[in-house]
C-alpha cells in the first residue's frame, strides 16, 4: 500500500475508533507490523503513534467530561480505559489537572487535534507538509556548480546531485555537517531559460576552495519550508518524483499567496540528511524566501 494511503487510512481508523484500547485494533487487513508503523508514524508525524492515540483518547473524553454530569469511571470506560485511576493518571500528565478538577476550572484545555492528510499532500503516494514559515539563518557551501536549463532541471538536478555526492562531497575540507546534502538553485535573470544549480555541502567560510569546486552563501532569510517523506532510498528522487514534488510545492505556495509572495527566482535550497534515511523512508527539505505581504 502506498504511504499516503497507509497513513490516511490509519488516521481514519483511529478517528473512527477512538476509544480503541490497543494499537492492533486499528492495524487490521493493514500491511504493515506494529514495529513498522510506529517508525513510520515517528518519522512522518514527529510524534509516537501511541502518544497521538492516548492524545486523541483523551480529547474525546473532554466532551463528555464537560458536557455531562457522567461518572469518572463511565467516562473512562467509554474512552478505553479499563481502570479508572489509570485514565485519571493519564488525564493529569497530558493537562496539568485531575479530570474532577477540570470540569470546575474555568481554564481553556488545549488538545491535540486530529491529523488529516489531503489530496494536496500527495505526491506519487508519497507525502509533503508545508508551507511553513521560517528564519534561515546565513550558511556557506561549497559544491560543484551545473548550468541546467530550466525544462531539463527534474532530469539534470537529481543526476548532478548523484554525482557530486558520490564522487566528490569528500574532496570538499572541513565540512560542518559532512552528512547532509545541499542543492542550491540560484537565477541569475528570470529572462534566462537555465539556472545555476550547485549540489554542495555546508562548510565554516570560503576561504579552501578546490580547483573545479565552487562556493556560495545563502543569505539569512524569512523563508518558507516544505518537507517530502517518500518510501524509497533518498537516492531515488527520480525526474517523476522531481517534478510532481516542485508542483506540489508550487501548488501549496499559491493558495497561501494572499499571506506571502514567493521569491524562489531568487535561490531556493534542498536539504537532505542522508542519515535520517531508517532503511524505508528517506525526508528532503525545500526551501525559498519570501517576503510578507
Amino acid at each position: 500500500m502506498e504511504l499516503y494511503k497507509l497513513l490516511s487510512e490509519l488516521l481514519s481508523r483511529i478517528e473512527e475508533n477512538v476509544s480503541g484500547t490497543r494499537e492492533a485494533e486499528y492495524l487490521v487487513d493493514l500491511p504493515i507490523s506494529i514495529v513498522h508503523l510506529r517508525r513510520l508514524f515517528k518519522f512522518a508525524f514527529g510524534v509516537p503513534l501511541q502518544s497521538y492515540i492516548r492524545s486523541r483518547k483523551l480529547a474525546a473524553s473532554l466532551e463528555n467530561l464537560m458536557l455531562s454530569e457522567k461518572r469518572i469511571l463511565d467516562i473512562a470506560i467509554e474512552c478505553g480505559y479499563e481502570h479508572e485511576q489509570t485514565y485519571i493518571r493519564a488525564f493529569k500528565r497530558e493537562y496539568g489537572l485531575m479530570p474532577g478538577e477540570c470540569r470546575h476550572s474555568g481554564k481553556n484545555i488545549q488538545i491535540t487535534a486530529p491529523l488529516h492528510l489531503f489530496p494536496k499532500n500527495n505526491v506519487c503516494g508519497n507525502l509533503v507538509y508545508g508551507p511553513n514559515m521560517v528564519m534561515m539563518p546565513s550558511f556557506h557551501l561549497i559544491g560543484q556548480m551545473f548550468r541546467i536549463e530550466i525544462a531539463e532541471a527534474p532530469t539534470k538536478a537529481p543526476e548532478a546531485a548523484k554525482q557530486f555526492w558520490w564522487n566528490n562531497r569528500h574532496k570538499v575540507p572541513s565540512p560542518v555537517e559532512p552528512n547532509i546534502y545541499y542543492g542550491l538553485t540560484k537565477t541569475l535573470d528570470p529572462s534566462f531559460s537555465w539556472t545555476h544549480y550547485l549540489p554542495s555541502i555546508r562548510v565554516q567560510n570560503l576561504n579552501d576552495i578546490p580547483d573545479g569546486f565552487s562556493g556560495d552563501t545563502v543569505p539569512a532569510s524569512l523563508c518558507v519550508g516544505f518537507r517530502y517523506i517518500g518510501n524509497h532510498h533518498y537516492e531515488e528522487i527520480s525526474e517523476l518524483r522531481a517534478e510532481a514534488l516542485y508542483h506540489a510545492i508550487d501548488r501549496l505556495a499559491k493558495e497561501n499567496e494572499g499571506k506571502y509572495e514567493l521569491l524562489d527566482s531568487e535561490f531556493f535550497v534542498e536539504k537532505i540528511n542522508t542519515d535520517a534515511y531508517d532503511g524505508e523512508y528517506c525526508q528532503m527539505e525545500w526551501f525559498a524566501p519570501i517576503r510578507v505581504k
